[in-house]
């Protein structure tokens, strides 16, 4: 029992930790867009029923993610990925929750283009998470 105890303590920590770093080198731009996003989707009745997965990573944890690109804005804390719950309010995640959410994320890129981005899906290897950037320049990708 006192191992198990000492494992979740540890898991705990890391996790804790992993969220620190996550959440503080992200710039106030990303920070602005996920606030336009939430209000966008409660404005059209839609739910936010996603958190925070990835935010700011350093370059060493950065080439611990197996999906992440060499030179991820991530690095420079502009860009978050979002574990998704549930958008349309059907108490599920389904394909219409990912396509809300680029629809979203495009819709917002066009009206404030000082935070215009990258959208992506990875709906092959990570369906319920979407990637969202305010690299300046707008590109979908789906893996």
């Amino acid at each position: 029992m006192r191992i198990v105890v000492i494992i979740f303590g540890l898991v705990l920590l890391l996790v804790g930790g992993y969220a620190a770093i996550s959440y503080s080198g992200l710039s106030p731009r990303v920070w602005q867009k996920k606030r336009l996003l939430d209000r966008y989707l409660t404005e059209r009745g839609y739910q936010t029923h996603y958190v925070l997965l990835s935010g700011y990573r350093p370059p060493w944890l950065n080439r611990l993610m197996p999906l992440s690109a060499r030179k991820s804005v991530h690095q420079q804390g502009q860009a978050i990925d979002l574990f998704v719950f549930d958008i349309n309010g059907n108490d599920r995640f389904d394909p219409a929750d990912l396509r809300i959410l680029s629809d979203a994320l495009d819709h917002l890129d066009r009206q404030h283009p000082r935070y215009r981005g990258g959208v992506g899906l990875y709906r092959q290897s990570f369906p319920r998470m979407v990637h969202f950037d305010v690299s300046g320049r707008h590109r979908h990708w789906d893996y």
